[in-house]
């Protein structure tokens, strides 16, 4: 897939970052695939990557007591790797693999630091997305739980997060705190 067809495939991101981040964004990852049942990551394992998905389709699951339980599946559009990232463990919570043949774009945690000094305004926009992307999957958690094998509650079924969910917010950051708050 080219460069060109990321933004084809996924025009949303477009409007997530910015046109004029666009270059910026494409220099700075690289693009992988999957075959169907290929792990990506393993619940536990050193992260170093975002991961944003393209085509396919993602399964996610966890071990607990000797069970797998399957959290659910992800679409594209949606980031992997970010949980690891915003909590400073760097570790991921959850063992992905391709639920069917997959395309991903990878950004490395380095590139994206090195983002946040270079072009800190697209650094901004792709967490402003993180966050969305976060906020959406822990509304879901209450309305589609999932649950271990001794009835414990531990994530959501369905974690896809539309890409109109993850829509450029048409304010400033304070009156997104705002919103996030339950302020007026």
């Amino acid at each position: 897939m080219s460069d060109e067809a990321i933004f084809a495939h996924l025009p949303e991101l477009t409007e997530q970052i910015g046109v004029e981040h666009v270059k910026e964004f494409v220099d700075r990852i690289e693009q992988i695939s999957l075959e169907p049942g290929a792990v990506l990551i393993r619940d536990q394992a050193p992260m170093d990557a975002f991961y944003l998905l393209l085509e396919g389709r993602l399964a996610l699951s966890i071990e607990v007591d000797g069970h797998t339980i399957q959290l659910g599946e992800l679409s594209p559009g949606n980031w992997i790797g970010e949980v690891a990232f915003l909590n400073g463990s760097f570790v991921a919570c959850t063992t992905v693999s391709a639920a069917s043949e997959a395309k991903l774009a990878r950004l490395t945690y380095q590139d994206f630091e090195a983002m946040l000094a270079e072009d800190p305004t697209l650094a901004c926009r792709l967490m402003h997305g993180f966050i969305l992307m976060l906020i959406r999957r822990l509304r879901a958690t209450a309305n589609d739980p999932v649950l271990d094998p001794e009835g414990q509650l531990h994530i959501y079924a369905d974690m896809s997060v539309p890409w109109e969910a993850l829509a450029p917010h048409k304010h400033s950051v304070l009156d997104f705190l705002k919103g996030l708050f339950g302020a007026r």
